[in-house]
């Protein structure tokens, strides 16, 4: 079976990213597939799949004036309940193409274990860190 964890939050991107830089996000045929969506509430966020990979609502910065602009993304926002490595590979190859193309990425993504423990999910350069910030009946990890 395995350990289970929810995540759920934002990684901000500044500037906003265009959107065909992450296009393979979108496409797969790695799972999740990502969306172009305003918010997880949206149904257009519930992508391929999205009842077994969670919800990963790419969200626009603003629609283009000049319909030969790429749409920008300004945000990831994620939810979804699994083991780490099902919500933190996808969340690393956000970070990735995001940073690779030279913007910055802030996380505020919060996680809880099936055992009680809490934390969030770190954007150090390219890569990501869970930092537990409690954890009953021992100190809390890095990973």
């Amino acid at each position: 079976m395995g350990y289970e964890y929810a995540a759920e939050g934002t990684v901000t991107v500044t500037p906003p990213i265009p959107l065909p830089v992450i296009r393979e996000l979108t496409e797969g045929p790695n799972l999740p597939i990502f969306c172009l969506a305003p918010g997880l509430d949206d149904p257009e966020a519930a992508g391929p799949w999205s009842d077994i990979v969670g919800l990963w609502a790419l969200i626009p910065a603003d629609a283009p004036l000049d319909q030969d602009q790429p749409v920008t993304v300004s945000a990831l926002r994620m939810s979804h309940t699994s083991k780490s490595a099902a919500i933190g590979v996808p969340l690393a190859r956000f970070v990735r193409l995001c940073r690779e193309a030279g913007h910055e990425v802030a996380s505020d993504v919060k996680f809880w274990g099936e055992g009680g423990e809490r934390g969030v999910i770190e954007v150090a350069g390219a890569d990501i860190t869970w930092v537990e910030t409690y954890a009953p009946g021992r100190e809390p990890t890095r990973w």
